[in-house]
């Protein structure tokens, strides 16, 4: 294995560690301040932090009027909206349910893009896409399966950040055709989440920034935002965009055991079905 692979792997394991860990993070943050607020204050501070870099790449590549338009459209397609859901659904379901969805994100592109974009689905990929979804729905709807209760708030919440992931599944199609500079598209999609959620805040009868919010918000900024984008990108310069996939799923092997011992969140029998079925069908997929 050559040094620059091994470094590529690196940054991708590090990044696989950030996003795992932010479900847990978030989720308990999600205890102090509302989805909109933390979404407000860690847009801001991410514009902030890459205003100027965005200006200087701007001006070096100097994009049409008509480019600007896209990068603004798929940058709230790709944030503010994804995020929304996300961070909506996270409020109301488990940090494990909600690490579990997110990871069927590839599979989601590889599905839109046989629907959209006439690409090519191989046998085993059906079968393998067929699995993934069926584990989804019974990840979605897991609180029925345990307490008999209908369409209730863990539910709802297990829907939304499915939502989420369908988003992002979306805005990862719609630019695979369009030659967008990645830098570019996902600074100025912090921007545009910021002015998404201004008004959002300046409604919130709770908009101050409480202590036990702090870390998280902080954590999200920097290391989910900045260090994990820089080292996703770097990894995915250096290897196949395939293999790098697989990284995103480890991210619930972070995930979940910081969520059961930090946050008591129990891991149950639907939740397990579900779980293993998405395992099963996004190997199955990856082994094409």
């Amino acid at each position: 294995m050559t040094k620059t692979r091994k470094l590529a792997y690196a940054a991708l394991l590090t990044t696989a560690v950030i996003w795992g860990f932010a479900p847990p993070i978030i989720k308990y943050t999600l205890g102090f301040i509302s989805p909109t607020v933390f979404l407000f204050y860690r847009f801001l501070m991410v514009s902030f932090i890459l205003f100027v870099p965005l200006l200087i790449r701007l001006k070096q590549i100097q994009p049409t009027k008509r480019k600007i338009i896209k990068y603004l459209t798929l940058g709230f397609l790709g944030t503010p909206l994804t995020l929304y859901f996300l961070f909506t659904g996270m409020e109301k379901t488990t940090a494990i349910d909600a690490s579990v969805i997110w990871i069927i994100s590839p599979i989601l592109v590889v599905l839109g893009g046989a629907f959209f974009l006439k690409e090519t689905v191989t046998k085993i990929e059906k079968i393998g896409i067929g699995l993934t979804l069926l584990g989804t729905i019974i990840t979605i709807i897991q609180p029925l399966l345990e307490t008999g209760v209908g369409f209730g708030h863990h539910i709802w919440g297990n829907t939304l950040v499915f939502l989420g992931t369908c988003a992002w599944a979306s805005f990862t199609l719609l630019t695979k055709k369009e030659k967008l500079d990645p830098f570019v598209l996902s600074a100025s999609s912090f921007f545009v989440g910021a002015v998404a959620m201004t008004p959002f805040f300046l409604a919130s009868q709770s908009a101050a920034l409480p202590p036990q919010a702090i870390f998280g918000v902080l954590y999200m900024t920097i290391l989910g935002s900045v260090v994990a984008y820089f080292t996703y990108i770097y990894g995915l310069s250096k290897i196949e965009a395939s293999e790098a996939t697989i990284f995103t799923y480890l991210q619930p092997l972070f995930a979940i055991p910081l969520a059961a011992v930090w946050l008591g969140e129990k891991i149950t029998f639907p939740f397990l079905v579900g779980a293993l079925l998405i395992g099963l069908g996004v190997f199955i997929c990856e082994k094409r």
